[in-house]
């Protein structure tokens, strides 16, 4: 935001992807560090940031407001 994206850019961060222990965070950039500092990801955690993240099915698109924790297993 710092540098000129929106504060509603969609992010994503996953956690240990392609693992039975693949955790996902998506969130408004406005709110990613909290939410990704909320959920205690550790690393390795792939970022994604951009209209990319959008084209994801788990985008949680009901609300602008709303983020997630998504955990498949």
């Amino acid at each position: 935001m710092d540098h000129g994206l929106p504060c509603d850019t969609p992010a994503v961060a996953v956690e240990r992807g392609t693992t039975p222990l693949q955790r996902t965070v998506f969130a408004e950039l406005k709110d990613f560090a909290s939410e990704i500092q909320s959920a205690g990801l550790v690393s390795p955690t792939l970022i994604i940031i951009g209209k990319a993240v959008e084209l994801s099915p788990l985008w949680p698109h009901c609300t602008k407001e709303s983020s997630s924790l998504v955990e498949t297993r």
